[in-house]
């Protein structure tokens, strides 16, 4: 019985195709973003989301201090901005991490980067621009000297209370060291969301295993799980899970209580080997699965109780596109990420495009920096399962549905690099 035809729910009347936008607002609209946190010490913190706003609680830097090794003079009213000779003898010596002794007007003070500015001294010398005369105890300067040189005042980075870091940001290596340098050791952020996969077709077959004929070596499982664990995500793998109706609600119900989402891929057409679509709606509920997109057009979208699903299409390519316009923003949405959308630039197209499409289309492409304006050009093939297009392009073109253009038409560009991180 495992084996026959399973009832799709599918009415003889196709269901309209959403568009892309409708897809994605519902989608990220229905993210629900996790209120669990943890706090953690800074080294591991990169990549992690930050779960409060963070404020200065020093400003930085908390002294006067000198932008350069030189001298710190305490300039009269009377040298500033004139054109002459001066002389300053120097009465100390101000290593970084110490403090200095007062300046009297005509002193100076041997200073190091980032030592603190003394007392009296109100500008401070590039080390070049001085001359050590009389065995090394007087400098000698041959040029106009302005109030402020080379001093960096406190608070000229960070002022105490200020907003250094926003909830929801993506945390990077100078935000760390931001965090570092007003004495925070910790930081609260979300934790990972667990995202459960497995994935479906009795033609797959493991990398490594012998490939009998009519099967194929099962890529999406190594890019879905790469693209999860570039996304930060805590990853549960079910592995290849037999193409039954039966074996799927398994899978589904092995991973449902344990996970915030999960992801397969192929099963989510209309086919009478198709499972995905009727296990969902058994065990829980569908919400969307056709899309006016290609490559893509079978995405499935639901829940099974607190858990979300997404279903993306088989062909690898598909999965891959699918998976970067609809799944990364609603997992970053989830993870709590501000900006979670995709980004896009304008950039004209290196190539014509006569005849008009149903669906809009995400096309593999790669900017031509040779030229410029920078413009972009195709990929060859653009079929859904030719993968080595995917390693090839530096991003997708945005082609509108129902339109043709000439070279040089303006076009929305999803760069890769972005997409992947």
């Amino acid at each position: 019985m495992d084996n026959q035809p399973v009832d799709c729910g599918c009415d003889t009347t196709p269901q309209p195709l959403l568009s892309i936008d409708e897809a994605l607002e519902i989608l990220t609209s229905s993210a629900k973003v996790t209120n669990s946190t943890q706090l953690i010490e800074l080294d591991d913190t990169l990549n992690r989301i930050l779960a409060v706003d963070i404020h200065a609680n020093i400003s930085v830097p908390s002294f006067d201090n000198s932008a350069m090794d030189g001298y710190a003079i305490n300039l009269k009213e009377n040298q500033i901005n004139t054109p002459s000779v001066f002389t300053f003898e120097i009465t100390d010596r101000i290593p970084a991490g110490g403090t200095g002794n007062s300046l009297i007007p005509g002193c100076a003070a041997r200073i190091f980067t980032g030592a603190p500015i003394p007392k009296g001294a109100n500008t401070v010398l590039m080390q070049e621009e001085c001359e050590l005369i009389e065995n090394k105890s007087k400098i000698e300067v041959y040029r106009p000297i302005s109030l402020g040189e080379n001093i960096r005042p406190m608070g000229n980075d960070i002022q105490s209370g200020d907003v250094i870091l926003s909830k929801g940001k993506q945390l990077q290596p100078q935000d760390i060291a931001l965090v570092a340098s007003v004495g925070i050791g910790k930081l609260e952020v979300f934790h990972k969301i667990k995202v459960g996969v497995f994935f479906t077709g009795n033609e797959l077959v493991k990398p490594g295993d012998v490939l009998q004929q009519g099967k194929i070596f099962n890529s999406n499982r190594y890019s879905l799980v790469a693209l999860l664990n570039k996304l930060g995500c805590e990853v549960i793998n079910l592995g290849n899970v037999k193409d039954t109706f039966n074996a799927t609600c398994g899978a589904l119900e092995a991973l449902k209580s344990d996970c915030d989402l999960i992801i397969t891929t192929g099963g989510v057409s209309v086919g009478e080997e198709d499972y995905i679509k009727p296990a969902i709606e058994k065990l829980g509920q569908l919400s969307l699965w056709r899309i006016k997109i290609k490559p893509g057009k079978p995405l499935a979208f639901g829940n099974l109780g607190h858990c979300a699903f997404i279903g993306l299409p088989g062909n690898p390519v598909s999965a891959m596109v699918t998976f970067l316009l609809f799944a990364r923003p609603f997992i970053k949405k989830m993870q709590g990420v501000s900006h979670y959308l995709n980004t896009t630039f304008k950039t004209q197209a290196n190539f014509d495009w006569h005849k008009p499409k149903p669906r809009r289309e995400f096309v593999r492409a790669r900017l031509d920096h040779t030229v410029f304006p920078t413009k972009v050009n195709l990929h060859p093939k653009q079929g859904s399962d030719v993968l080595s297009s995917m390693v090839w392009a530096d991003g997708l073109i945005e082609i509108p549905e129902k339109t043709t253009f000439k070279r040089g038409e303006v076009l929305n560009f999803y760069p890769l690099n972005e997409m992947l991180s």
